[in-house]
């Protein structure tokens, strides 16, 4: 009987557990245009403090929840955001069913954010696991980044004033930043924008699936074919810019049912001459992948190719007085008339074909495994015009300027009349027909050598990478991401002879140091293994060199999430080594251009942490602060890479120390970010060269030890009045300036003087280059499908870079500041005259 008792009180104290059921929350999110799913999207229960992703098939579900009203919210960065109210039942699950969004355009500028596929790949929200709110789905619709890139690019604008090289480029998990100068090329995914659009961003130097990160961002350009929806899409563009025609054309199979999936795309862009005179565009671009799926997906394996070969005309630019004589700013000095046709002297030719094989490895249900391996070909090539013991043939050269002959009022007035009323285009534009006369009477006359030719400068690079990376889920809150990178590279640099202009060949020699030292035969030879060689139309002559670089790197960073504080933290080791090949033994440099050189060795390290405290699911805020050392790039070390062996002393690493503050919110109708920032830059390098108009030669101008800061505020607000309005409210202002005066080495090519070591005064001057005042107001309207957007862009604090043979310390020694002895005021003012920084007018676009 006691036995029985207990048995019905068991059975009645476990009735309601099995009565009641927990509540969930689920649905599927499509496109509402063409009804396909979509993969990534960010879903938010704010009131229950949950994050889910949708799968490849839309689908994302909540369980278990807590009963009551409730807000959905879904982001991705290339949706329109969306807010649906819910009501969750007491003991049953809702299902919302469908849930359309739109689909918004996005120009590659605005990969900032989009969420990462390996994150996805580790976390299974089908059984229904979900996390505490994220901060990820306000970061990844990042309103500053998202505008900034596009908006601000026109001006040159740099987010932060960092330089390309303080950003990381990938594709499909591999690492495409050269190591040369430190960039990505992006002309080689020219016309390629369908192929382009999926991918994953991260802002500055936070956490990342693929990559331990970088202080300007980074970026995965997600490629592999199985990511493309199924079908196929023709676009026609028109614009007003250096091209005036973009066509493309893209198909996909999709991930088929046997596992395999095929995507293709070709693309071009066209213009005969496009708004400014002389300039062309002509570009064709192409792109094959292919991806196989294997055991239910758990190997993913992609390969993929593609190439963008272009033929452009450059713009050159000239002084404010020639844009002013011929009353137009877009005056073009590089083209004239050839044989009645229009020819350009700047012409860039490049091809850059690549090829990437990776593979995805599911290695558990939360850990997932992502290797691949590249190589690519730069075949880059820019033309321009040398000559030899004749008039230089620019037309804006300074000497045929009325202001060159202002002390002589009359040879003044016949230029300046010249220029404003002469309709002859040769004085304003190349004479092509002059240069061929000239040379063609030196056929007859002389001795058949070239007087005016147009060499071929060429920059190629071999490289091949290697990138695997490891990324797990240790626990609900811990993720562990870590991997390793290879990177081999070759870089062939030397001129080719392109057009002889008539004439028979061209004497390989140095034409400043014939001048300057015209009884040296040796010393003028740019061979001496070959002297006085004689060099034909695609002949190697001048200068011929190679750099290798190759590295190895280590990382890995740790992200824990919790209810209302998420922090990270992470370290990597990189190993570099470079060396030059010369293959020419130079006369100024007989001893150390020829043969391989000496083998440069850097060991740097980085380290990076970050904290957000979540004050709710609308409110964050975040600080990251990270220090690293950097390898100098190959391009700027050496002093007269084109001719010696020779480097900068005490070469070291750049180190970065950079650290921010930022609010973050995302309240129903209003987004946004606040964000101070403060970036110090230490024992960085600098390498510029520019003809020395007094010395009459090339010189070349290596700066090291520089210091910089860069520092300053972000703001983007961006304003929902309903589904049709909304406003964008984008800015920034800083100060980015140099913090020190560096040590400078210059050395003249052609051999005259020794290598110079002296102080450079730049101390307190403004970094050029970049406006440091930006912002914009945008009005967006949306309705059907179509898109219109209006903004104003303002800049200010836009200053010239400055040049430091203007600052030179020797070139202001005995000069005294007021109030100290020996002080004149003569030399005083002419000091502050010469190393004044000019500024650029601020201004607005509409």
């Amino acid at each position: 009987m006691k036995q029985k008792l207990w048995l019905w009180l068991f059975c009645l104290c476990a009735l309601p557990a099995f009565a009641q059921t927990p509540a969930g929350v689920s649905g599927k999110v499509i496109d509402e245009l063409t009804g396909d799913p979509i993969a990534g999207v960010m879903v938010v229960l704010r009131e229950n403090n949950q994050t889910a992703y949708t799968g490849e098939d839309g689908a994302f579900v909540f369980h278990p929840v807590t009963h009551g009203k409730d807000v959905l919210s879904l982001n991705a960065a290339d949706i329109q955001s969306k807010e649906i109210p819910v009501d969750i039942p007491r003991e049953s699950s809702l299902d919302l069913g469908i849930i359309q969004v739109t689909r918004r355009p996005m120009p590659v500028q605005q990969l900032a954010g989009v969420i990462d596929e390996a994150q996805r790949a580790t976390e299974d929200d089908d059984t229904g696991l979900s996390q505490d709110v994220s901060a990820m789905v306000i970061f990844s619709n990042d309103v500053f980044l998202q505008n900034a890139g596009y908006q601000f690019s026109q001006f040159r604008f740099r987010s932060r004033g960092y330089e390309n090289r303080f950003e990381d480029r990938y594709i499909n998990g591999v690492n495409f930043n050269d190591q040369i100068r430190g960039v990505f090329n992006y002309s080689s995914i020219g016309a390629l924008n369908d192929m382009t659009r999926n991918g994953d961003a991260v802002n500055y130097f936070a956490p990342s699936s693929f990559t331990f990160g970088s202080i300007g961002g980074s970026e995965n350009i997600n490629m592999r074919a199985g990511n493309y929806t199924r079908g196929g899409k023709v676009t026609l563009s028109l614009t007003n810019r250096n091209y005036y025609a973009r066509a493309m054309g893209s198909y996909s199979t999709g991930m088929q049912d046997n596992g395999w999936a095929f995507t293709a795309s070709v693309g071009g862009r066209y213009s005969h001459e496009g708004h400014i005179e002389g300039v062309f565009y002509r570009n064709i671009s192409y792109f094959v992948g292919l991806e196989k799926e294997i055991a239910g997906g758990k190997h993913r394996i992609s390969f993929v190719t593609f190439g963008s070969p272009v033929e452009r005309g450059q713009q050159g630019s000239s002084y404010q007085e020639v844009y002013d004589l011929v009353d137009n700013n877009l005056y073009n000095p590089n083209w004239g008339y050839q044989n009645g046709k229009k020819r350009n002297a700047r012409v860039v030719k490049s091809f850059d074909p690549t090829a990437i094989l990776s593979h995805v490895w599911e290695l558990g249900e939360n850990t997932t495994l992502t290797s691949g391996v590249a190589a690519h070909y730069s075949r880059y090539g820019g033309s321009a015009l040398n000559w030899y013991n004749g008039p230089d043939p620019r037309p804006d050269y300074y000497r045929y300027l009325p202001s060159y002959n202002r002390d002589n009022q009359k040879a003044f007035d016949y230029y300046t009349y010249l220029w404003k009323t002469s309709s002859d285009e040769s004085i304003a534009q190349l004479d092509w027909d002059k240069m061929w006369e000239a040379n063609h009477l030196n056929n007859l006359q002389g001795d058949g050598s070239a007087i005016y030719m147009v060499e071929e400068r060429r920059k190629d690079l071999f490289e091949t990478a290697l990138n695997s990376t490891l990324n797990t889920q240790l626990s609900p809150e811990v993720k562990l991401t870590a991997g390793i990178g290879l990177k081999h590279s070759l870089s062939k640099q030397f001129k080719t002879v392109d057009d002889l202009l008539g004439a028979q060949y061209v004497l390989d020699i140095d034409k400043f140091a014939e001048r300057d030292f015209a009884g040296d035969r040796e010393l003028i030879q740019n061979d001496l293994e070959r002297p006085d060689r004689k060099v034909y139309t695609d002949d190697v002559f001048g200068y011929d060199f190679r750099f290798r670089v190759n590295s190895a790197d280590i990382w890995w960073q740790q992200e824990h999430t919790y209810r209302n504080i998420d922090l990270y933290y992470g370290a990597k080791l990189k190993y570099t080594q470079f060396q030059r090949e010369g293959k020419m033994r130079n006369g100024r440099y007989p001893a150390n251009s020829l043969g391989k050189g000496k083998m440069h060795r850097f060991t740097d390290y980085a380290t990076k942490a970050g904290i957000t405290y979540k004050l709710n699911g609308r409110h964050f805020f975040t600080g990251n602060i990270s220090y690293q050392t950097m390898a100098p790039l190959v391009d700027n070390v050496y002093i007269s890479p084109r001719i010696t062996d020779l480097t900068v002393n005490n070469m070291k690493s750049v180190r970065v120390f950079s650290a921010d503050l930022n609010y973050i919110f995302s309240l129903p109708s209003l987004m946004g970010r606040v964000s101070v920032f403060n970036t110090h830059f230490y024992d960085d390098v600098d390498h510029m060269s520019y003809y020395h108009d007094s010395e009459r030669t090339f010189v070349n101008h290596v700066l090291s030890g520089i210091e910089k800061v860069h520092q300053g505020i972000e703001v983007g607000l961006n304003y929902k009045l309903n589904e049709n309005w909304n406003f964008d409210v984008i800015g920034t202002t800083g100060e980015y300036y140099y913090a020190n005066n560096p040590e400078g080495v210059i050395s003249y090519e052609n051999g005259k003087g020794d290598i110079m070591a002296e102080t450079a005064y730049m101390k307190d001057y403004y970094v050029g280059g970049t406006p440091q005042t930006m912002g914009t107001f945008g009005i967006n309207f949306f309705y059907d499908y179509w898109f219109l957007n209006l903004n104003i862009n303002g800049f200010a604090g836009n200053y010239i870079e400055i040049a430091p043979f203007r600052r030179l310390a020797s070139n202001y020694a005995g000069i005294q500041p007021p109030g100290t002895g020996g002080f004149d005021e003569n030399l005083y003012d002419a000091y502050r005259f010469f190393t004044h920084q000019e500024k650029f007018k601020g201004g607005y676009t509409l």
